[in-house]
């Protein structure tokens, strides 16, 4: 009886180291598997994060840095070329005019030159204007002085050049504007940057002449006559349906041609000119050479 019962524990004892043998051999292989499987899942997560990093450094050029280069004063070709060559594009932002500086060239850039940039980074031009703008010429005769006559010639883009004496009771009066020899005034246009001349009274007023007879001469031949006198012309006043003003043909002028009636040297007369004639007006072409009227001095 007692062997029998013995019999049965070692045989019991026997089937639990067989059964924790088969547990220890199930825990490990079961073990093993998840040790494999963590280490896919590290490696792909690696695989994934390099793939990321890769993409993002692609994307951003990460660590990629241009200089930007000095393009100004380039002509845009010679800009857009340049930037070219460093992965960089233009984009021009404005258009502006400078005087000194080439037409069709840049004036400005941003970003600055020697600035860091990535790849296809845009920089923005302001580029000079491709012709010369024109701008009207103020209008200044009678108006103001030599200071701000020369500011207001600035101001528009023009350029103050030489000061002009001519008769005129009012000294250093504005009294004219020219460019190369022939006058300008309210309405003209010129190119920007033009210098224009400023024509000033010479204070000689006191001398004075017989008023010169301009009557039935075209308006360009009455101005020529009345500055070969030192007279300047005053307003031109156009009768209805004139449009060629300079080949108009003056029919009254104020002051008249009076016996006697002087003028002092500087002053203006006003013209009114017509396509033609008008009728009952009379023209009296002797008074062309009244040479009797020297020039006296006006009483104070």
């Amino acid at each position: 009886m007692l062997k029998t019962i013995h019999s049965h524990k070692v045989y019991y004892r026997f089937l639990q180291v067989i059964f924790f043998y088969h547990v220890w051999r199930v825990n490990k292989s079961f073990a093993k598997i998840i040790a494999i499987n963590f280490a896919i899942a590290i490696g792909i997560v690696g695989i994934l994060l390099m793939i990321v990093s890769w993409s993002l450094n692609s994307y951003t050029r990460h660590g990629q840095q241009i200089s930007v280069p000095d393009v100004k004063g380039m002509t845009l070709d010679k800009a857009q070329k340049t930037l070219d060559a460093l992965n960089l594009s233009l984009v021009v932002m404005d258009s502006a005019y400078n005087v000194e500086k080439p037409l069709n060239s840049i004036l400005e850039q941003n970003p600055k030159a020697g600035a860091k940039v990535k790849e296809d980074r845009k920089i923005y031009l302001v580029l000079n204007a491709s012709k010369v703008p024109s701008v009207e010429v103020p209008d200044l005769a009678g108006k103001s002085s030599l200071k701000y006559a020369k500011l207001q010639l600035q101001s528009v883009g023009l350029v103050a050049g030489n000061s002009i004496y001519r008769p005129d009771p009012h000294l250093n009066a504005v009294i004219g504007l020219e460019v190369n020899g022939k006058p300008v005034g309210k309405g003209s246009r010129v190119p920007k940057g033009t210098t224009v001349d400023i024509v000033l009274g010479d204070g000689i007023g006191g001398d004075a002449i017989n008023v010169p007879y301009v009557l039935g001469l075209s308006l360009q031949e009455a101005i020529f006559s009345l500055k070969g006198k030192g007279l300047n012309v005053g307003a031109v006043i156009l009768a209805t349906g004139t449009t060629d003003s300079l080949s108009a043909v003056v029919y009254k002028q104020v002051p008249e041609k009076v016996a006697g009636k002087k003028i002092r040297i500087g002053e203006s007369i006003d013209l009114f000119v017509a396509s033609q004639l008008p009728e009952g007006i009379i023209i009296d072409p002797s008074l062309y050479n009244d040479e009797e009227e020297s020039v006296i001095e006006a009483e104070p």
